[in-house]
Formats: C-alpha cells, structure tokens, sequence
C-alpha cells in the first residue's frame, strides 16, 4: 500500500515506509482551505493547512510511501488519526517523477468541503494573516507553510504551486512588517 503527502506529510513523516518517491498527481490543486484545531490552530482560531480541491487542469506534487509489508493496517490506523480533522481517503493514479517507473494507485487523505473543518477559499490576505496568527499543539502555522514551501522548492524546484508561493510571500512580508514595528 502507497500513500501520498502533499502536505505535512511530505516533511514531518513520523511513520514507518519502506520506500518513498517523488511523483505528482493529477485533476487536483493544493489550497490552504482546510482548518486545522487539532495541530496548528485551536479551536475558535484555527490555523489552515492544505487539502485537495478537484481541478481538471492541476496537478499536485509530493511524495508516496509505501507501507511497510505487514504493517499496512497499524500505519494507516495511525495516518487516519493524524489526518482525523476531516479527511476522507480515495484513491488515485500517482506519476513518479523518474519516468522510468510505471504509474501506480496510491492512498490520498482529503479535506472535502462537506467537513466541519473545512475553511474554504478566501482571499490570499486573508488567508495569509490567518497563518501568520495561528499556533497549535503542533506549533506555529507559520512553520507548516514555510516547511511545505522549502521541501516542494527542494524536491521539485521546476514546480510552480502559485498558491502555495504566494501565501509564503505574503506571510513573509507580514513577519517582516511585524519584526520592523517591534524595533520602533
């Protein structure tokens, strides 16, 4: 069994895999429209994290797992509770990135709209002020942005996620806007 990270789960994987590779999906873009009150946000303050939204023309890259043999049920138990925030599983068709591996069916965690976590669009300001203020029992919402940011430039720097490159731009500009009236 294989499993896609295309959020946290492409850099703080605390589950055992026998094998990772890089890869993308495609028929959905990663947005910043799921709330999260359980690792980087509270409740009445949620902070966002990426879900999947269905997108005919996108294409999300990341990072499959493949489960360790005889341990499938144990580790997707754990990844169910990790990801229990309102995320559904399908799956779908995983593209690796060394072309010389065949496409292959992997496990997707989804934040749908129907969750009760589910923050959907707003504008990027908006979104952007909502990660700059959030913190949870996992941390800042900050470091889930800027780490998702540097592990897609890292493993795909050919890729273009706008959305996810705007929102560290305009969350970096709020920490430096906020650093600069601290010095006053």
């Amino acid at each position: 069994m294989w499993v896609f990270g295309y959020g946290s789960l492409i850099w703080k994987v605390d589950f055992p895999y026998e094998e990772k590779m890089v890869g993308r999906i495609l028929g959905y873009s990663r947005r910043f429209w799921q709330g999260s009150t359980d690792h980087r946000g509270v409740p009445g303050k949620p902070g966002r994290v990426v879900t999947l939204v269905e997108d005919p023309e996108g294409c999300v890259w990341g990072v499959a797992y493949r489960l360790p043999a005889g341990q499938e049920c144990e580790v997707k138990a754990y990844l169910d509770f990790r990801e229990k925030g309102g995320y559904r599983t399908t799956t779908v068709i995983f593209y690796p990135k060394d072309l010389s591996v065949k496409p292959f069916d992997v496990l997707l965690y989804i934040g749908t709209c129907d969750n009760p976590n589910y923050l959907g669009p707003a504008p990027l300001e908006e979104i952007a002020e909502q990660i700059f203020n959030a913190v949870g029992p996992s941390g800042r919402n900050t470091e889930y942005l800027f780490e998702l940011a540097n592990s897609i430039r890292n493993l795909v720097p050919e890729d273009v996620d706008e959305h996810l490159f705007s929102l560290e731009k305009l969350v970096k500009e709020l920490l430096e806007k906020h650093q600069n009236l601290n010095c006053l």
